[in-house]
């Protein structure tokens, strides 16, 4: 097996300018670089990962937290980060975690476990202010965030039900979080532009429960003829549950959903929804990694917006 020096001999420089070479350090002669090159590929040397680990102070290694608690979340993600991490050469340490504070202490770790960067999916991390963490629809105080523009989903969202005769339109949300908030803005804000009342008892919270939300809805006597959920696993319980009170999708209650995953064109009707941008803002997430290897500043990227994808369970009540 070719070493180091064998190469430096056949290239005739010096062993430290083989390793500049085999780091991408700059600094290096354009003919002693292909000098270097052509005798690592004549001898077929590769350099040792764990050395070359050393001297760039990298790992290779970069920590991702997904929620434990949201099977969505992680059939999106997870694909599209191995597949995005992998044509970097970088190697995943996956975390799950059911809270902020656990999200928290899970970042310390990865970061102590010399992770080159951790990438979250939601979570609060203000106290946290790393140019090594970047968020996916989290709360934080550094650059590196991104998310989704979850208030214009929403307005986006009751326009369109109400281009289509709705004016009575139930809300559910996923708990407290800020992405819960910022539809609930998004919701008021259109039925307000639109002089629609909020009725607070169409407006109801699934905290994991989906079924006891909709039942609540279900339970108000407040009548509506659509809902709007955050999440396609809350319309299939919703369609479920409408279906057992003798109560059709579409004709009777319209669903629209702001995410879109591949749930919603298996369900019965299929589901018309603002389309969560997951794909873009992985590729997002990957710009703001390549900028944090190299050391480059980035400034903070603004919300990402939702597409409507029309399907089968909005009918037209005008």
């Amino acid at each position: 097996m070719a070493t180091i020096t064998d190469v430096s001999l056949l290239a005739n420089v010096s062993k430290a300018t083989v390793s500049r070479v085999m780091s991408g350090s700059r600094g290096v002669k354009a003919e002693s670089r292909e000098a270097v090159l052509r005798a690592a590929e004549e001898l077929n040397y590769r350099p040792n990962a764990a050395a070359q680990s050393l001297a760039n102070q990298r790992t290779d290694y970069v920590g991702v937290i997904l929620s434990s608690t949201d099977a969505g979340q992680v059939s999106t993600y997870l694909p599209l980060l191995a597949k995005s991490l992998k044509q970097r050469g970088k190697h995943m340490l996956i975390q799950f975690a059911e809270s902020a504070n656990e999200q928290k202490l899970l970042i310390e770790e990865l970061m102590q476990s010399h992770c080159d960067a951790v990438i979250t999916l939601g979570g609060n991390y203000t106290e946290i202010n790393s140019e090594k963490v970047i968020t996916i629809d989290g709360t934080s105080d550094s650059d590196i965030s991104l998310g989704y523009d979850y208030k214009f989903a929403a307005e986006s969202a009751c326009r369109f039900l109400a281009s289509k005769g709705h004016t009575s339109i139930a809300l559910v949300l996923d708990d407290g979080n800020a992405p819960s908030q910022q539809v609930l803005d998004g919701y008021k804000n259109c039925l307000q532009n639109l002089s629609i009342p909020v009725n607070r008892q169409l407006i109801v919270t699934a905290n994991n429960n989906n079924e006891q939300s909709i039942m609540a809805l279900l339970n108000s006597y407040s009548p509506f003829t659509a809902i709007v959920v955050m999440r396609d696993s809350q319309a299939a319980v919703a369609m479920n549950l409408l279906r057992d009170f003798n109560l059709a999708t579409p004709n009777e209650v319209s669903i629209m959903s702001l995410e879109d995953s591949q749930l919603a064109s298996q369900l019965n009707p299929q589901l018309t929804c603002i389309s969560y941008p997951s794909e873009q803002l992985v590729d997002l997430a990957m710009e703001q990694l390549d900028a944090c290897l190299s050391g480059k500043t980035m400034d903070r990227k603004p919300l990402v917006t939702g597409k409507l994808v029309t399907r089968n369970s909005v009918a037209n009540r005008c």
